[in-house]
């Protein structure tokens, strides 16, 4: 008879009574109901902390605080307490002090918080030359359950951000007075910082057309400057050509004027003894008409002559070498302000130039006076932010920054996510544990009549173990799916759950097996003891380094350090040689109870006279 024979004789036992058809059912649901349960009412109690009854007593009676000539009045225990309405850590019961008391010695409350009387005058102080610290009082009461002490420990740092800031908030009041006109102080400033900036970047603009427009009449000046350089030149050239001619026509004036009139008197001469010729030969009676004709046309033209003669002659003599000296005068003064009007254009040149040079200057100083006045838009803008709000709404969702307001970035390679995904590999391998405590209660671990029989004591000893190993695998398996559909488990590696899950069964039962098979009775008690010692060794609840010497000399010598190890690993993720290390130490444990099994098979199968006695079953 093979082992899986005499594993399915010993599971045909149970078929036909009710009763015991329910024992088996019963085994295989122990994971799930020890398991199972306690996961999930432990799943995520961190995450309904707002259920949890807390008292808050404010006796704050406030204080007044003088600044700057005006009287302010503050509140910081009515800041905390609108803040805590806004943010519900826990279920807040805003009560007096007598029902708080009475509430944490009945049980009604986890915890009370108490603001006293002298809160906002503590925090006055601050602004004075004594200050005092403020304080909060947390009251706990063990007797309500310690744990729920512990839980409310943990959001303790939140609480006190929502605390701390309404420290602050009041500390800001009585330092800045009211706040609500400090933020429109400061924004109005920002505004009319923005202002001054969209200015100053209008008269850049202004600034950069300046220079364009400068560097225009720059180079127009310098042509002009070129030009009249060029005209100045040819002045110079012709007051020294016609400057010479002057000065000589000046010096020799007085002989022009004399023989001018000389000219005059000989023209006057020659018109007379023309008109007294023509007297003579024409007033005759034999006169040659046409010949004196043709004279007196001679004579009307030296008349005009004459006339243009004496005309000249009235100029020249009416000219005065004074004009000349006023002719030279002004070729002089001709030179010099064509000289004038060269040296003049070069500097409006060269003044043009600067001004482009300093319109440019401008336009850069005026591009760092913009950035400055953005930079002190900003700086206004940061300022009125950073003043607290009166709303206490706002300061309770920004508790966590104005009470801490350094962060710790912190990153978590291989996230649980909640309480009970963290602590499903621990219990898991617990109520693997608990079924091969359980299985061999109502199994037997060997068949009486192959062990009376030829069947060698291998087969035997795995004939006995492989029902409680059968069921172990279903057990394992109602555990997980009721965990990963019923709670959400979502392990990293599914199969690999599986699969060390089933493996864990396994060498648990053969471990249960052999201790059933080897003690009987005791053997129960023994899978009990160890189940205490692995409790407390394996590292579940608390680093193994944190526990006392004799359970970190157990941690590597029991199977179960190994199973948590790996399951957090296939659960939540990590290093995969925990896994390998696991599947190494339950395999060797595996084998080495079959094997000892088997030898415990073959000792049995000695009749003594003891043998004959009923052992004790439990």
């Amino acid at each position: 008879m093979s082992p899986f024979k005499l594993a399915a004789a010993e599971l045909r036992r149970f078929r036909g009574h009710p009763i015991r058809a329910a024992a088996l059912v019963a085994i295989v649901l122990i994971p799930l109901v020890y398991g199972g349960l306690y996961l999930w009412f432990a799943w995520d109690p961190y995450g309904k902390l707002d259920q949890m009854p807390v008292a808050v007593v404010n006796q704050d009676t406030g204080a007044s605080v003088e600044t700057d000539g005006e009287t302010t009045a503050i509140n910081g225990g009515d800041q905390l307490i609108q803040q805590l309405k806004e943010d519900r850590i826990f279920d807040w019961r805003f009560v007096d002090a007598d029902e708080a008391a009475r509430g944490l010695q009945d049980g009604d409350y986890y915890m009370v918080i108490t603001v006293p009387e002298d809160f906002s005058t503590r925090l006055a102080s601050l602004s004075g030359t004594d200050p005092e610290q403020a304080t909060v009082e947390f009251d706990l009461n063990d007797a309500n359950g310690y744990v729920a002490g512990i839980m409310a420990s943990t959001v303790e740092s939140e609480l006190r951000n929502q605390i701390n800031t309404a420290v602050y908030v009041t500390f800001a009041t009585t330092i800045f007075g009211d706040l609500t006109e400090l933020n429109q102080g400061l924004t109005e400033a920002a505004d009319g910082a923005d202002q001054l900036a969209d200015g100053i970047g209008t008269a850049q603009d202004g600034a950069e057309t300046l220079e364009n427009g400068l560097g225009d009449l720059n180079t127009g000046a310098q042509q002009v400057a070129d030009g009249a350089d060029q005209v100045s030149t040819g002045v110079d050239q012709a007051v020294g050509v016609a400057q010479p001619v002057i000065e000589t026509l000046a010096d020799n004036w007085s002989q022009i004027q004399t023989g001018a009139s000389s000219a005059a008197d000989l023209s006057d001469r020659a018109n007379s003894d023309l008109n007294t010729v023509y007297t003579t030969l024409c007033t005759t009676d034999t006169a040659d008409a046409d010949a004196c004709a043709q004279l007196q046309t001679y004579i009307d033209d030296a008349n005009g002559v004459n006339d243009d003669i004496q005309s000249a002659n009235t100029t020249v003599q009416s000219t005065s070498t004074d004009t000349l000296d006023q002719a030279s005068n002004d070729l002089t003064a001709l030179q010099t302000g064509a000289a004038d009007v060269a040296t003049g254009a070069q500097q409006v040149a060269d003044g043009a130039a600067s001004a482009q040079t300093g319109a440019g200057d401008l336009a850069n100083g005026l591009t760092e006076l913009q950035d400055g006045a953005t930079t002190l838009a900003t700086s206004l803008t940061t300022a009125a932010e950073s003043v607290p709000s009166t709303n206490p709404a706002d300061d309770a969702d920004n508790a966590e920054a104005y009470g801490s307001p350094v962060t710790v970035d912190e990153e978590n390679l291989n996230a649980a996510g909640t309480y009970g995904r963290g602590l499903a590999p621990f219990f898991i391998a617990i109520a693997l544990w608990v079924f091969g405590l359980m299985g061999y209660l109502v199994l037997r671990t060997v068949n009486s009549r192959a062990l009376a029989g030829p069947l060698r004591s291998v087969p035997i000893a795995i004939g006995g173990w492989l029902p409680g190993a059968f069921l172990g695998i279903l057990s394992a398996l109602v555990l997980y799916l009721a965990v990963e559909l019923g709670l959400g488990l979502d392990p990293r590696d599914a199969l690999d759950t599986v699969g060390l899950s089933i493996l864990v069964i396994l060498t648990f039962t053969a471990m249960a097996h052999l201790l059933k098979l080897a003690f009987g009775t005791a053997g129960s008690l023994l899978l009990v003891v160890l189940l205490m010692l692995q409790l407390t060794s394996a590292g579940g609840l608390y680093p193994v380094e944190t526990t006392p010497k004799f359970f970190q000399v157990l941690h590597p010598l029991l199977p179960m350090s190994y199973v948590v190890d790996a399951l957090r690993v296939t659960i939540s993720g990590g290093e995969s040689s925990h896994v390998v290390k696991a599947l190494l130490v339950l395999a060797a444990y595996l084998v080495g109870s079959l094997a000892l099994s088997s030898l415990v098979v073959a000792a049995r199968r000695r009749w003594k006279p003891d043998s004959l006695n009923v052992p004790l079953q439990v």
